[in-house]
C-alpha cells in the first residue's frame, strides 16, 4: 500500500505556506506564480468569482474595494464586505484553501491526509471557523496543530536543535498582521505548549505603517496634495497609489534587511526621490519589537522558564527578517535565536513533519498545560523542569532530518551593525561576549520585566540545594540531613532563607477564596476594602470585601476577557477587560461603584494611557493612529468625555507618550490631583497639578493646557523626545529630540509658564538616556546607558539648577533601570515587566539603605511607603513563593506567607491591605500588622 500523502497549510495573515509529500520522501513547498508564498489576500469580481494570491492583488490595483488583503485578521468579523457583497469570513479563508487545493492535485501528488495550522490562542470558535473553511475548499476533514507545536518540531527534527526531554523552546512568530510567541517543552509524552502570548495589533504591516508615516511627512511638506491623494483616497485612482506606495515601502523595507538603503517610488512620474535607510526603519520599528520582546519575556516567565534555559529561540514569520529582531532578542534573553533564512517556511513544514510521526503524538487543543515548579530554586545549577535530575552528560551532537532541504540558520548570530540598545561594541572592538553573573541568576518576567530571583544568601541556596540533589537521587531526605549536619537542618530555615521579621509584625491570613472559574481573575485593595474578580460562565463575577475578610457585595458583569485588571479611584472600582469575547474581542473599560457594585458604565477602552485623576475624573492620552491621537478628561462615574483635544493630524503614535499630566512632589498638602499607577499596583508619591502638557513630537512644539477644560494656556517650542520625557515642578524634563541636538545626548528642562529653557545637562559622547522620571522632591533622574561599554546607570539632577546631585550605578544584569518614589526615598531596580526587580532602597542622597549588598528579588506592588515583596521559602523539598510588607521608612518587615508553589498573577496593597491572586487559582486577603 501507498504511503499516505501529507498536505500541510500554514494559513497565514500575509501570505500562505503550503508543504505537500509522503512518509520516506523529501517534502517540497508547493509554488504560487513560482514562489512558496501564496499572497492570503483576496478579490471578489463583479461576476462573484473569487481570487487570491498575485492574481487578487492586481485585480485590486482596478478596484481596491472588492479586496480584502489580510482575511485571517478578520477570523472575529461575520462577514467581509467586498463591493457591494457581505461575504462570509468562511468563504475568504476557504479562497486561500482552494488554491492551496487546486496546485497540491496539480502537482502529480493527490493528498490523502491534511494538516491546517492554527495560533495557540485560538479558541474552539475561531479553530470551528477554520475546519467549515477547510471544508468549503473541498478538504473535508483536517487535522488541526498549533502553530508553536509546529515550529518548534521544525526546529527539533529540521533544524537539527536537540530538545533533550525537559527542555524548553521559544517560538517567536512576528508575521504580516500579528505577533505571537510560545514556550514550548518536550516531556515523555511529545511537545506542548506551556504558556502563549501574542499582540493582536502588531505585525509588519505596523512596521510599514510607521515607514509610510515617517515618508508621508517629508511628501507632506514638499507636495501636500500628493499626501493628502496618498492618505485620504477619494477616488478608485487615489486607492490605486496608495496601494502601490504601501507595496514600494514594503519593498523598501525588505530590502533593508539586506542593503543600508532602499529606494521608495511614489506613483505616477513624480520626480521627487526618497529613500529609507536601515537607520530610520531602526529607530522607527524598535518601539514595536520592544513591544514584541517584552511580551516574549512575560510569556517566558508564565512559563516558569529561566531564559537561560530555553534551549532554542525560534524566529519564525517574514517579520523576523529584520536584524533588529535577532539583536533585541539576544541582548534581552541572553540566548542567541535561531534564524532561518526563509523564517515564513518553518511552521508548514514542521507540521509535514509532526503529522508523519502520527496523530498519536499530536496535542490536543487548546495545548496549554499548567506549569509544575521544580524543587529546586529556579536559577541554581540543578534546576531542570518538572524536578527532572539534572543532565549528567552532554547532549548529543544534533543532526539535520536528511529528508529535508531546510532553510539555513544563521551562522553564529551576530547583528549586521550595532544598535542603540545593544550589547554589542563598535567595530573593531573586542568580540562580543555574554554577561555572566555568578550570584542568584534573575529570571522570567513600563508593562511587565519580572525576574524571578532569590531573597537569600547564595551561599546558603547552594548548599541547600545541593542536599536537596543528593536527597532526592538517594530517596532518603531525613537521613542525609541528619548525617551531614548532625541534626535537622530545616529547622529553623525559615530566618536563616530570609524570614528575618522585625519583631512584633505579622502578615495573616483573614480571608481566602477558591476561584471558580478557569479564565482570568484579577484582585486590588482599597482603602479598608478588597476586591475580588474572575471570569465565571462568560461572565465577570466581582466580590468586595472588608478588612475582616466580610463580603460587602458582589455583582456580574457582562464581560468575558481573556486579561482582567482592578484598580480603585475614590468610591469607584475600574475594571479593564482585555479581549471581551462578549463585546466582539474588543478592549474594554467598566466603572462600579466601590460602594455597591453597581455598574456604572462600560464601553471600548484601546489605545488610551492614564495620566491623572482628579477627583473621581481621569486624563488620559488617546494613540489610534494617524487620525484620532488627543488628551481627554473623562468622568468615571459615567463614561462621558468632559472634555476632549485633538492632537495634530496625520501624527503616528505607537510607544510614544505625547502627553503628560503636570506632577509635583505629593506632601501631603492639596493638590489638583493624584498621578496614575502603572502596571495597576505601582504608585508614585506624585501629586497631580493643574496643567497638562501635550507636545508635537515632529514639529517640536508643544502646548501647555489647563487641566480642569484643556485651554491652551501658553504654546511654543519643546524640542523634546517623545520617548523619554516627563512634566514635573512646573517643568516639561527630557531628552532634547535628535533634530535638536544633533550627535549630543542633552536633558534639559523647560518651563510650563513660558515655555523657555531653563537649563540643560549634556551628555558625553555615546551616552544614551532610556527612561525620564521624578525622583524625589525637586529631583528628576534619568537611567542612562553607555552604549560604548555597555554600563548603565541612574543619575538624578535638580529641577531647579538642573545640577548633578547624585548618580548610582546598576546592578551587573539590570539594563531597564527603573524607580518607584515614596514618601521618604526611592525603590531602584530593574522593569520590563509588571514589577520592580533586583531592588534597593535608595534615599534621595543616592545612598542605598536596603539591598546594597542582597537585593530583594522584586518588588510586586507599593503604595504610601508601603511595599509587597517577592521571597522564596522552602516547604520540606518543594518551593514555595512567599512574600512579606516592607516598610521604606524604617525598613521594618513582617513575616513572609507562603501563596504556594505556583508564583502569583497579581499583588495589590492599600495601607495594611494586601489582596494576592495565587498562581495556583485562590484569591488571598491578608492583613499586616505591627508596622508604623
Amino acid at each position: 500500500m501507498n504511503a499516505p500523502v501529507w498536505l500541510a497549510v500554514d494559513l497565514g495573515t500575509t501570505h500562505t505556506v503550503a508543504v505537500i509529500g509522503r512518509g520516506g520522501a523529501e517534502p517540497r513547498s508547493l509554488l504560487f506564480d513560482g514562489s512558496p508564498l501564496l499572497a492570503s489576500g483576496v478579490y471578489l469580481d463583479a461576476d462573484g468569482d473569487f481570487h487570491t494570491g498575485r492574481d487578487a492583488q492586481r485585480l485590486a490595483a482596478a478596484d481596491p474595494g472588492r479586496f480584502e488583503p489580510h482575511p485571517k485578521r478578520r477570523i472575529d468579523d461575520g462577514t467581509v464586505l467586498l463591493g457591494d457583497r457581505e461575504v462570509p469570513v468562511e468563504e475568504l479563508l476557504a479562497t486561500g484553501l482552494r488554491r492551496v487545493a487546486e496546485e497540491a492535485a496539480a502537482s502529480g501528488m493527490r493528498p490523502t491526509d491534511t494538516v491546517l495550522t492554527f495560533p495557540a490562542d485560538w479558541g474552539p470558535v475561531r479553530r470551528a471557523k477554520l475546519e467549515a473553511a477547510a471544508d468549503l475548499a473541498g478538504m473535508g476533514t483536517v487535522r488541526l496543530l498549533p502553530e508553536p507545536i509546529a515550529a518548534a518540531t521544525y526546529c527539533a527534527e529540521v533544524l537539527g536543535q536537540e530538545i533533550p526531554v525537559g527542555g524548553t523552546v521559544a517560538i517567536f512568530d512576528f508575521g504580516g498582521g500579528t505577533f505571537d510567541v510560545a514556550v514550548v517543552r518536550r516531556d515523555e509524552q511529545g511537545l506542548r505548549t506551556l504558556a502563549f502570548g501574542g499582540l493582536d495589533d502588531l505585525g509588519g504591516l505596523d512596521v510599514d505603517m510607521a515607514l509610510a508615516a515617517h515618508l508621508g511627512r517629508v511628501i507632506a511638506g514638499r507636495d501636500p496634495e500628493l499626501w493628502k491623494r496618498l492618505s485620504e483616497p477619494q477616488t478608485t485612482a487615489d486607492l490605486r497609489d496608495r496601494l502601490a506606495f504601501w507595496g514600494e515601502v514594503r519593498a523598501a523595507k525588505e530590502m533593508l534587511s539586506r542593503t543600508s538603503t532602499a529606494p521608495v517610488a511614489l506613483p505616477g512620474h513624480n520626480p521627487m526621490g526618497l529613500h529609507l535607510t536601515r537607520d530610520e526603519l531602526t529607530s522607527l520599528a524598535d518601539p514595536l519589537v520592544a513591544r514584541a520582546v517584552d511580551e516574549t519575556r512575560r510569556t517566558v516567565e508564565r512559563a516558569g522558564v529561566e531564559p537561560a534555559q530555553l534551549t532554542a529561540v525560534l524566529l519564525v514569520g517574514g517579520s523576523s527578517r529584520m536584524p533588529l529582531v535577532a539583536t533585541r532578542l539576544h541582548s534581552r534573553l541572553g540566548v542567541a535565536p535561531s534564524v532561518p533564512e526563509q523564517p515564513e517556511l518553518p511552521v508548514a513544514f514542521g507540521a509535514f513533519t509532526h503529522a508523519l510521526a502520527g496523530p498519536e503524538t499530536a496535542v490536543p487543543s487548546p495545548p496549554v498545560t499548567p506549569v509544575a515548579y521544580a524543587p529546586y530554586p529556579v536559577g541554581s545549577p540543578q534546576y531542570s523542569p518538572q524536578g527532572l535530575p539534572p543532565q549528567q552528560s552532554p547532549q548529543p551532537t544534533p543532526q539535520p532530518n536528511p529528508h529535508f532541504p531546510p532553510p539555513q540558520p544563521s551562522p553564529q548570530f551576530a547583528p549586521s551593525q550595532p544598535t542603540p540598545a545593544g550589547p554589542y561594541p563598535p567595530p573593531g572592538a573586542a568580540p562580543y561576549q555574554p554577561k555572566v553573573h555568578t550570584g542568584p541568576l534573575p529570571t522570567g518576567g513600563p508593562q511587565p520585566k519580572r525576574w524571578i530571583g532569590l531573597s537569600v544568601a547564595s551561599s546558603i541556596v547552594t548548599v541547600i540545594v545541593i542536599l536537596i540533589v543528593i536527597a532526592v537521587n538517594n530517596s532518603n531526605l531525613g537521613g542525609i540531613f541528619e548525617d551531614v549536619t548532625g541534626g535537622d537542618l530545616l529547622e529553623g530555615l525559615g530566618d536563616a532563607v530570609g524570614d528575618g521579621a522585625t519583631e512584633g509584625t505579622g502578615l495573616d491570613l483573614v480571608y481566602e477564596q477558591t476561584l471558580a472559574g478557569t479564565g482570568a481573575a484579577s484582585v486590588a485593595a482599597a482603602d479598608g476594602k478588597a476586591v475580588i474578580a474572575e471570569v465565571v460562565d462568560g461572565k465577570t463575577a466581582v466580590s468586595a470585601f472588608d478588612a475582616a475578610g466580610t463580603e460587602l457585595w458582589k455583582q456580574e458583569y457582562e464581560l468575558e476577557p481573556t486579561e482582567l485588571h482592578l484598580f480603585t479611584v475614590e468610591n469607584v472600582l475600574v475594571i479593564d477587560a482585555l479581549g471581551s469575547a462578549t463585546d466582539e474581542g474588543q478592549n474594554m473599560r467598566a466603572a462600579a461603584s466601590l460602594d455597591t457594585g453597581e455598574l456604572l458604565w462600560k464601553q471600548p477602552w484601546i489605545d488610551r494611557n492614564d495620566l491623572a485623576f482628579y477627583g473621581t475624573d481621569l486624563l488620559v492620552e488617546q494613540r489610534t493612529g494617524f487620525d484620532d491621537n488627543a488628551v481627554i478628561r473623562i468622568d468615571l462615574t459615567t463614561g462621558d468625555e468632559v472634555w476632549k483635544k485633538k492632537g495634530p493630524e496625520d501624527l503616528f503614535i505607537i510607544d510614544e507618550y505625547r502627553i503628560r499630566a503636570e506632577t509635583v512632589w505629593d506632601d501631603g498638602g492639596e493638590h489638583a490631583g493624584t498621578a496614575a499607577p502603572n502596571s495597576y499596583s505601582l504608585y508614585d508619591n506624585l501629586a497631580a497639578a493643574d496643567r497638562v502638557v501635550d507636545l508635537d513630537p515632529y514639529e517640536g512644539t508643544g502646548i501647555v493646557r489647563s487641566a480642569a477644560d484643556g485651554d491652551s494656556l501658553v504654546s511654543g517650542d519643546l524640542p523634546l523626545d517623545s520617548y523619554h520625557w516627563t512634566a514635573f515642578d512646573g517643568l516639561a524634563v527630557g531628552k532634547i529630540s535628535e533634530d535638536a541636538s544633533p550627535g549630543r545626548t542633552v536633558l534639559a528642562g523647560y518651563s510650563l509658564d513660558d515655555l523657555g529653557e531653563v537649563w540643560r545637562h549634556e551628555f558625553e559622547a555615546g551616552y544614551a538616556i532610556t527612561l525620564v522620571k521624578a525622583c524625589g522632591e525637586h529631583l528628576v533622574c534619568a537611567a542612562i546607558e553607555n552604549t560604548t561599554a555597555e554600563q548603565y546607570q541612574t543619575v538624578a539632577v535638580s529641577t531647579e539648577t538642573g545640577d548633578l546631585v547624585w548618580e548610582l550605578n546598576s546592578l551587573d544584569w539590570s539594563d531597564e533601570e527603573s524607580w518607584y518614589t515614596a514618601p521618604t526615598g526611592i525603590v531602584h531596580g530593574s522593569q520590563s515587566f509588571d514589577t520592580v526587580s533586583d531592588a534597593r532602597v535608595v534615599d534621595f542622597a543616592g545612598v542605598v539603605q536596603q539591598g546594597a549588598n542582597e537585593p530583594y528579588s522584586s518588588i510586586l506592588a507599593l503604595q504610601n511607603g508601603r511595599a509587597v515583596v517577592e521571597n522564596i521559602g522552602y516547604s520540606g523539598t518543594t518551593t514555595d513563593w512567599t512574600v512579606f510588607v516592607l516598610d521604606l521608612a524604617t525598613g521594618d518587615r513582617t513575616p513572609v506567607f507562603s501563596t504556594g508553589a505556583e508564583l502569583y498573577e497579581h499583588v495589590s496593597i492599600a495601607g495594611d491591605l494586601v489582596v494576592v491572586h495565587t498562581g495556583d487559582g485562590k484569591a488571598l486577603i491578608l492583613m499586616a500588622s505591627g508596622l508604623n
